[in-house]
C-alpha cells in the first residue's frame, strides 16, 4: 500500500482554475483579433464528419487526461508543493497530463466548431504551455527532485502520452 505524505493546500489553490479560464479567454480574444488583423475567414472549412471524427475524441481524451492528472496531483497542483515525484498513472504516460489534456481539448473544440480563431488560440495556448514547461517547470522539477527527475524524463514523454525508453536512443 502506498504511503501517503500529507501536503499542505496553498491558500490560493481554489483560485487556480479561475486563473486558467481567464487566461484561455484572453488567448481566445487575442486569436480572434489575429483573425481580424489578417483578414482571414473564421471558418476552417473542414469537411463536416472529419472535424467531428477527429475533434470529439480529442475533447474526450483531453478532458479525461486533464481530470486524471489533476486528481493524481491533488493539492500539489502548484509546482513546489509536491513532496514526491508523481510517476504513476497519468504521470507514467506523460509528464504533463493536465497540459496535454487542456491542449488536446482546445484543439478538439476548434475542429468540432470549425473555427479558425479557436485553432489559432489552441496554437498560442499550446505554445505558451510548452514554453512554460520547458523554460521554467522542468528546471524547477530538476531542482527539487534531481536525478530522480532525470530518470523520469528518460522514461516518460513531455506531453504526448506515449511510452519512451530514451536510453535505447542514446
Amino acid at each position: 500500500m502506498e504511503n501517503r505524505i500529507k501536503e499542505k493546500i496553498p491558500v490560493w489553490f481554489p483560485v487556480a482554475p479561475i486563473m486558467v479560464i481567464v487566461c484561455i479567454y484572453c488567448v481566445l480574444l487575442l486569436a480572434d483579433q489575429i483573425v481580424v488583423w489578417l483578414n482571414i475567414g473564421n471558418e476552417l472549412s473542414i469537411p463536416f464528419p472529419i472535424g467531428y471524427i477527429v475533434g470529439w475524441p480529442l475533447i474526450v481524451i483531453g478532458l479525461a487526461y486533464f481530470f486524471w492528472g489533476f486528481y493524481q496531483l491533488r493539492p500539489a497542483a502548484a509546482i513546489g508543493f509536491a513532496k514526491r515525484l508523481r510517476d504513476k498513472g497519468a504521470y507514467g504516460l506523460t509528464r504533463n497530463p493536465m497540459y496535454f489534456g487542456l491542449n488536446a481539448a482546445f484543439w478538439g473544440v476548434g475542429l468540432v466548431l470549425d473555427k479558425t480563431s479557436i485553432v489559432i488560440g489552441a496554437f498560442i495556448w499550446s505554445s505558451m504551455n510548452y514554453l512554460s514547461v520547458t523554460l521554467w517547470e522542468e528546471k524547477q522539477m530538476y531542482g527539487k527532485f534531481g536525478d530522480e527527475y532525470l530518470e523520469y524524463k528518460k522514461r516518460v514523454s513531455r506531453f504526448i502520452p506515449i511510452k519512451l525508453n530514451r536510453s535505447d536512443l542514446s
